[in-house]
Formats: C-alpha cells, structure tokens, sequence
C-alpha cells in the first residue's frame, strides 16, 4: 500500500508541476518591453480604432473621418516617432463599392494601401508576427504594418527620423496592435 500511495503522490505531483508550467495568460497580449532596458509598455486604447502598446508619455488624438472613406485615425508622437493608425470597418467597404479583402495579404495589394508606400515596397512577415513593409524618404524612416480586425482592416505606421528610427523598437511596439 505504500507503494501505491507513493505513486499517487509522485503522480499529483506531476501533474501540479505541469499546471504550474502553463499559468502564463494567453489573454496578455502586450507585447515586452525589450530585455535591453526598454521603456516598458503601456496600454492605449483609442475609441472605434482599437488598442496599442507603446512606451508612456505619448501624446494621442482621435479623429473621425469621412472623406475620402469613413475610418478613424489616431495619431501618437513622442521623442521624435510619429505613430498614426487607421481603421476602415465594413461601412468603408461599402461606400467604396468593394469587398471586405479576405486576407492582409489582398488588403496589400489595395489602392489605399499602395498609394502610402513607394513603388515597388513589398509586404512580408517580420520576426514579431507583422505583416508589414519599411522604406525611408526625405530622413525619416517608416515602418508600415497592416492590421485585420473583425470586419474590418487598417494600419499602423511608425516614423521617425533615420539618427532615431530603431526597426526590432517598431516591430515590437507593433506587434500588441489591435483594431476594433
């Protein structure tokens, strides 16, 4: 009978040691600061475009627009980066006469989306999971990352000057975008 209750025993032991291993919250979306001393990141929500995550101390505003399709826009800036992110829902398709694309990757290919890189930018995934492009123009930087919410498609382009422009700094900050 020991032997029984020593198997048991090493048995729930186990199997607590396992739960244990899985208590990370797959509901923690934000994205980590960098292990390099990053600033740690901050939750900002921005009404009828979604949730963002990026060092504290940025400025935002929220802008409803209706031309030249209705969408939302917000804009951050910090130290240099200038952050904006649009959201265009269903209502936008609608009004443009087209369909909701079916991937980030057909949502690339749009007018809307080429007529805000330069000619021949090509889209790929990055190492934090971004469907995105970079380019520099006139001694700034960008990094523009495609975002799919439910029924609904948008962007997040960060830009800052070339001396200040870190890549992997907006992979991550990117990488926690959510749309509406």
């Amino acid at each position: 009978m020991t032997y029984k209750k020593s198997l048991i025993l090493m048995l729930a032991l186990c199997l607590l040691l396992s739960l244990c291993g899985c208590s990370g919250s797959s509901e923690d979306s934000a994205p980590q600061a960098a292990e390099d001393g990053g600033d740690a990141l901050v939750e900002y929500a921005a009404e009828g475009v979604g949730v963002f995550y990026l060092p504290e101390g940025f400025s935002q505003n929220v802008q409803e627009l209706t031309e030249p399709l209705p969408s939302t826009l917000v804009e951050f800036e910090k130290d240099g980066w200038y952050i904006t992110a649009h959201r265009f829902g269903a209502d936008a398709y609608e009004a443009a006469g087209a369909a909701l694309p079916a991937s980030l990757e057909e949502y690339s290919t749009r007018s809307g989306v080429q007529d805000g890189v330069p000619e021949g930018s090509t889209f790929d995934y990055d190492s934090q999971g971004n469907y995105f492009t970079q380019f520099s123009q006139d001694g700034s930087t960008t990094y523009y990352v495609l975002l799919q919410g439910e029924e609904a498609f948008g962007s997040i382009i960060l830009t800052a000057p070339e001396d200040v422009f870190d890549s992997a700094t907006a992979a991550l900050w990117a990488s926690g975008s959510k749309l509406d």
